[in-house]
């Protein structure tokens, strides 16, 4: 291992025992490396960059979930960043995915597990970001399905816009979201019925999610991946006789173009 190796390893495991020791660690052996600058100790130098790095990543924390931050209040916020950072220290030179294992985590730490709706609104809040952060591209119009020749129709299939996601939930944790978003009082946790949410971005580069039906969800998972017409109109006599499957799919279908949702028809 080269010199300059070492030193960046022995850097960062300072800092990491700092943030589990609450900055006590004048005995620890990269302090020698460290000098005394003024009135300034090696140790206190050090405990600046630690506090430096614990700061900014509760920061990204709170950037990236803020509604979760002001559902868990204060007190569990903080507990929740200190057990988080401690737990998983930032891997990636982006900030950007650092909170990526934040709903496993919560869903699997006691005390956060106890709580199953706090790892959900996690979740919810990383899928508003990945469409957020979405490539873009052009998006087709419903006029454009409809210049296909009939006999075409059946094999029929339709391409996502990039930032289109399916959310399904086992709580009513959008709700929560929601509510606390809307700055109400959120709904006592409710996990008795799955719920599924549809999330894309807008052509005004806003972020929107709308609440869908269970054969809503079916039909737009089918399609995504890969089902035609056809076989959606034939998944959809699950839920609607012969005659009204297909007219289902259909006005679905002009729905998520009106949205924006379709880049291409294949």
């Amino acid at each position: 291992m080269s010199q300059l190796r070492e030193l960046q390893e022995g850097f960062f495991d300072y800092i990491l025992e700092a943030n589990l020791a609450n900055n006590n660690l004048e005995s620890h052996p990269f302090n020698k490396h460290v000098v005394e600058q003024g009135n300034i100790s090696a140790n206190t130098r050090l405990v600046i960059y630690a506090n430096a790095y614990y700061a900014r990543l509760r920061s990204t924390i709170e950037t990236d979930h803020d509604i979760l931050a002001h559902y868990l209040g204060d007190d569990w916020f903080e507990d929740m960043v200190r057990a988080y950072i401690n737990s998983k220290p930032s891997k990636f030179k982006s900030l950007r995915q650092f909170c990526e294992e934040l709903p496993e985590f919560l869903a699997t730490t006691e005390p956060f597990s106890d709580y199953p709706q706090m790892a959900e609104i996690a979740r919810f809040e990383r899928r508003l970001l990945n469409s957020f952060d979405a490539g873009d591209t052009e998006r087709a119009s419903f006029s454009d399905l409809q210049a296909l020749p009939p006999e075409q129709w059946p094999e029929t299939q339709l391409r996502f816009h990039p930032s289109v996601q399916l959310f399904t939930c086992e709580s009513n944790a959008v709700e929560i979201w929601q509510a606390v978003k809307a700055e109400q009082t959120p709904p006592e946790p409710d996990m008795e019925n799955q719920r599924h949410w549809l999330l894309w971005r807008g052509e005004t580069r806003l972020t929107e999610f709308t609440s869908i039906t269970p054969y809503q969800f079916v039909l737009i998972d089918g399609f995504i991946r890969g089902a035609n017409f056809a076989q959606q109109c034939e998944a959809m006599l699950e839920y609607f006789d012969e005659s009204q499957a297909p007219m289902e799919v259909l006005q679905a279908l002009q729905a998520w173009f009106e949205m924006g949702l379709i880049k291409s028809i294949a």
